[in-house]
């Protein structure tokens, strides 16, 4: 018999800072590693949207978390 855990994302607007010499898929997860390091509460980060922001590396994000709550 298996458990079945409820899962909670909440949607998140942030930046986060990786290397600019990064690109597609290796960007994407540099960027969701940064989001978890900073948010160590939550159990699992999908990014959905990451912008160049000014600066050398910043980027404005948009990502999708679950903080483990279950929605309870």
């Amino acid at each position: 018999m298996s458990t079945i855990c409820a899962v909670s994302w909440t949607r998140y607007e942030g930046r986060a800072l990786a290397d600019s010499s990064l690109t597609g898929e290796a960007l994407l997860a540099a960027l969701e590693d940064r989001i978890r390091g900073q948010n160590p509460h939550l159990c699992d980060v999908r990014l959905e949207r990451a912008t160049a922001a000014e600066g050398d590396g910043w980027y404005d994000v948009v990502y999708l978390a679950d903080d483990g709550s279950g929605g309870v």
